[in-house]
């Protein structure tokens, strides 16, 4: 019996942590005083995109390290692109706005950041950009992190397909995307499960609720490529190099069917938010002696390197104090 993931830990979805700054439209300011005009609410979602950004605390060297800076503030970048909207300040200044929000915040354990972007004016989100300039906010809270867990979700495939490239494209990280997801986990919890896969409109599996998804066969590692309809992870590269590089696997990138995973050795799923976590049953089939040792294995070496106690990938972590 797989034993059902219970939130006791501070998760980013569910639980509002105040924090005393946040940075809105070119200036930092207290969370009490970042107002928005209220005929902003809705339209603007449509056209909104973001980023999840963690923050791993090291107690010993008394340092937030913020994982793949860079990375996500590309993507970011990207999604405004393909939204036709032109960024308010680039990558390097906002970099340097995201590690003074967590030390105005005094932040001293792990954090999540999310940048967002939107066209805060002008015409409904509904009609076209016009190539305008967006808008942007950064927040930054407290988060628990699992990266030490022994979680095991019971998942069911959903009934809802994946969305497309050609209809909401799911390379652009954006809020309307999320509905999608939406669905799916309120499918999941009305039938008690922690979460679903999702499968593409090929019938292939393409990701799970929030995440993406792995699958290990024979001590191959296989997950679903990046055409098959999912967002092009950065949790997702890191395991699939450090897999390759330090644990001498083989990794497969291609199109998988739902049965595959009925009959895996192991499972796992894998994001910022969601960070790496294990699956136990998929639509009542227990997958293999859980959590597996090759799915424990990436589990142990991405923590110990996303929080500098392995000193390797430094170039994955950025230094909030200098």
């Amino acid at each position: 019996m797989v034993k059902k993931v219970e939130n006791v830990k501070r998760n980013t979805f569910e639980v509002n942590v105040e924090p005393d700054y946040v940075w809105k439209s070119g200036e930092f300011m207290k969370f009490k005083d970042a107002n928005f005009p209220i005929s902003m609410l809705g339209w603007s979602s449509i056209n909104m995109v973001f980023e999840g950004i963690r923050g791993y605390y090291n107690s010993e060297e008394d340092q937030v390290y913020i994982l793949h800076l860079n990375e996500h503030l590309k993507r970011f970048m990207e999604s405004m692109k393909m939204m036709r909207m032109h960024p308010l300040i680039e990558i390097e200044e906002l970099k340097s706005i995201i590690i003074e929000l967590i030390k105005k915040n005094k932040y001293k354990e792990d954090v999540y950041m999310q940048p967002l972007a939107y066209f805060g004016d002008g015409p409904p989100g509904f009609l076209a950009s016009g190539d305008r300039l967006g808008d942007m906010c950064i927040t930054a809270k407290p988060i628990d992190s699992l990266l030490t867990s022994n979680n095991m979700l019971n998942v069911n495939v959903s009934s809802w397909r994946r969305i497309s490239d050609d209809v909401m494209p799911p390379r652009i990280k954006t809020i309307a995307n999320y509905q999608n997801s939406r669905y799916v986990a309120e499918e999941a919890r009305l039938n008690n499960y922690d979460q679903s896969l999702i499968l593409n409109t090929q019938g292939k599996v393409a990701e799970s609720t929030y995440t993406c998804v792995f699958m290990v066969k024979d001590e191959k590692l296989i997950t679903p490529n990046v055409t098959s309809g999912i967002l092009d992870s950065i949790t997702r590269k890191s395991i699939i190099q450090l897999s390759k590089d330090d644990l001498g696997l083989e990794v497969e990138e291609r199109e998988i069917d739902r049965t595959e995973f009925y009959v895996a050795d192991e499972s796992l799923i894998c994001g910022t938010g969601g960070e790496i976590q294990f699956i136990g049953e998929i639509d009542g089939y227990s997958i293999g002696n859980n959590p597996g040792k090759i799915s424990k294995e990436i589990q142990s070496l991405y923590h110990n390197i996303v929080r500098g106690i392995d000193l390797r990938y430094a170039h994955w972590r950025t230094e909030t104090y200098q």
